[in-house]
């Protein structure tokens, strides 16, 4: 490209690229997908260490149409197929889905109150909630029939419609990557 920046783009990706990875080891990193993210948006979103990625935002390092002229035939019909949440949520890439910024931002929040103020400090302690006394039994018991581990972790609510206990304290774990 005569007179054009190409290169000059190329090796500020780069440098983008290599500080998000540096990132990565130094602190919490933390990508929220609100629009279509493309080429190396899509590769520095995967660089971090969570993506939350809003329902209709896919995630793609190019376009169907493109995929389908190299592959001589459509194979591909939207975005979505190569990087809708329906494809990152299971491969690892997307941690959260959101409908809209509203519940964006809430779980950018709710993230970044997991996380140490700085790399010296402990992060924060949760607070147990007042229905959930610290010092209770946990009430699932296995059974010698196949069941759902995260039973054991979440508690369920039995037969009669009451609950049995879990590991961790009532409302208080939350299932990312979660198969849906």
């Amino acid at each position: 490209m005569r007179g054009g920046i190409g290169v000059e783009n190329l090796q500020g990706s780069g440098l983008i690229a290599g500080e998000t990875s540096r990132a990565y080891q130094e602190t919490f990193t933390l990508s929220y997908i609100t629009g279509r993210s493309v080429g190396i948006g899509a590769y520095l979103n995967r660089l971090g260490q969570r993506n939350i990625q809003m329902v209709s935002s896919p995630m793609i390092l190019t376009g169907y149409a493109a995929l389908n002229k190299l592959l001589g035939k459509n194979v591909y019909s939207s975005q979505d197929q190569l990087g809708g949440p329906q494809i990152m949520v299971p491969n690892g890439v997307t941690h959260q889905v959101v409908r809209d910024d509203q519940e964006g931002m809430a779980a950018i929040l709710d993230w970044l109150s997991y996380v140490p103020k700085d790399i010296s400090c402990l992060p924060p302690v949760c607070q147990p909630s007042g229905n959930d006394p610290w010092d209770r039994d946990v009430e699932f018991e296995p059974t010698p029939l196949p069941y759902d581990p995260r039973d054991f972790l979440r508690g369920i609510i039995d037969h009669e419609g009451g609950r049995k206990r879990g590991f961790f304290d009532a409302g208080s774990w939350i299932e990312y990557l979660e198969a849906r």
